[in-house]
């Protein structure tokens, strides 16, 4: 992103010699402006966030404001309560500049059980991915990344109506959503010979945090479609009932849209 672009939109230069933290994101506004770079994607758009930063060294957390546009990818996860990285200048710390790579959706940080150990998933067969997460459940946004391109290809499977036959023989438990993301398809553009009443349902990429009885917790990502009266209700900590192949379960999951989401 180059000077001139940073100068009329008012987004944050990155730090030179800053100094790595964290903030809590309080207050999030659209600027309405988008822009496409190199850095950023295609049609990212501009946001104004509040910021409460945790001061380098320790002590009570400060308020910063700053500008930034959002790489689509990291859309669904950019949400007032969400937990961001920022490079914080040493000498001026109410300026800093945000880091995407380092966000943790609302509401993990205090999830029981959600300091789950680092997990990475091998690829199943023809159509299966590779996915690695961290300790807290967190997924590798790369690979998130890296899987949406490939659904997009169709080189990775996605659920094309076995969704219903695992809602039937699946184990049944609940899943948070972690990430959740649109692909730009429909069940119709998956699966043509779909139920008529489904076809212009998007298609979107989860990841998740299931937990199964007997199973505990464990970290899944699949494609999946979205009711178009449920999208409104899709987020980050949202609370889903699922069902899951174990012989697969970090592979093959599906939601249960009548009964989510998990209101309460």
């Amino acid at each position: 992103m180059d000077f001139l672009m940073r100068k009329v939109t008012g987004i944050a230069a990155p730090i030179k010699n800053g100094v790595s933290s964290d903030a809590y994101i309080e207050s999030i506004t659209d600027t309405g402006t988008t822009i496409s770079s190199p850095s950023v994607g295609p049609d990212a758009p501009v946001y104004k966030l509040g910021l409460q930063v945790t001061p380098v060294g320790g002590g009570a957390p400060y308020p910063a404001e700053v500008k930034a546009a959002i790489p689509r990818l990291y859309i669904p996860m950019v949400l007032p309560g969400a937990t961001i990285g920022v490079t914080v200048d040493a000498t001026n710390p109410t300026n800093v500049a945000p880091d995407f790579n380092r966000i943790r959706p609302a509401g993990m940080g205090g999830m029981p059980g959600a300091g789950m150990g680092g997990v990475t998933m091998t690829p199943a067969g023809p159509g299966g991915f590779g996915m690695s997460f961290d300790a807290n459940g967190q997924p590798n946004m790369a690979d998130v990344s890296a899987l949406a391109t490939g659904v997009n290809s169709g080189q990775v499977n996605t659920i094309k109506g076995s969704a219903d036959q695992l809602l039937a023989s699946g184990t049944r438990g609940t899943a948070t959503i972690t990430t959740a993301m649109p692909m730009g398809k429909t069940v119709r553009d998956i699966n043509p010979a779909a139920d008529p009443s489904r076809l212009n349902d998007p298609v979107w990429i989860f990841t998740v945090e299931c937990f199964i009885s007997g199973q505990g917790q464990f970290p899944a990502v699949f494609g999946h479609r979205v009711p178009i009266a449920k999208i409104g209700a899709v987020a980050p900590g949202v609370k889903l009932v699922v069902a899951v192949n174990l012989a697969n379960k970090n592979q093959e999951v599906a939601i249960d849209w009548d009964q989510s989401p998990i209101v309460g």
